[in-house]
């Protein structure tokens, strides 16, 4: 497995596509190891080579989700002293653009990835947001998991319109409503 990692990887890559396109489809109580290796063009000993079941190759690529997320929000957004979303919005593009299917399934599929992705965004909101308000930290966790519900809302209905507005215009919007008063273009 580990000998030819371009194979690998595109194993993987394959099998996750595979899974992706069912996932869409059904909900993940109805997916097969079967399904899954047919439609990647794999037998089901391939499949066991990366994955335990179904729902392992589920964790494994929520956490890639939310591993890239994380790099985001740590390496970049809160490396400086402001919260500039413009400085990064290249990396932003990029990362909705690489989730764009899959995002608003894993939002409404597993409750729990909603959670784990705002444990993710949270220290922004801490740093940059509510850390001026003069809140006492229970009015802070309300409003923390206000903002967050929000955010999360926000960008679950707007991967779901179509025609989508522009990403910076989405951007624009929800700075305007993070940091009152600020004019939104």
């Amino acid at each position: 497995m580990n000998k030819q990692p371009k194979v690998t990887e595109q194993t993987r890559a394959n099998l996750t596509e595979a899974f992706w396109t069912l996932y869409l489809e059904k909900p993940i109580e109805k997916i097969t190891v079967r399904e899954i290796t047919e439609r990647a063009g794999y037998n089901r000993a391939t499949f066991y080579l990366y994955y335990r079941d179904v729902y392992d190759l589920f964790a494994q690529l929520e956490e890639g989700v939310l591993a890239q997320v994380r790099a985001l929000v740590d390496e970049r957004l809160l490396a400086g002293e402001t919260l500039d979303f413009s400085e990064h919005m290249g990396l932003i593009i990029d990362l909705a653009q690489r989730f764009d299917g899959y995002m608003p399934r894993l939002m409404t599929g597993d409750p729990s990835f909603g959670d784990r992705l705002k444990d993710i965004i949270a220290p922004l909101l801490d740093r940059f947001i509510l850390l001026d308000q003069g809140l006492a930290e229970d009015e802070r966790a309300i409003m923390r998991e206000f903002y967050l519900s929000g955010l999360l809302a926000a960008i679950t209905t707007w991967m779901a319109t179509d025609p989508r507005m522009p990403i910076d215009r989405l951007i624009a919007l929800v700075v305007g409503a993070l940091a009152p008063g600020t004019a939104v273009g």
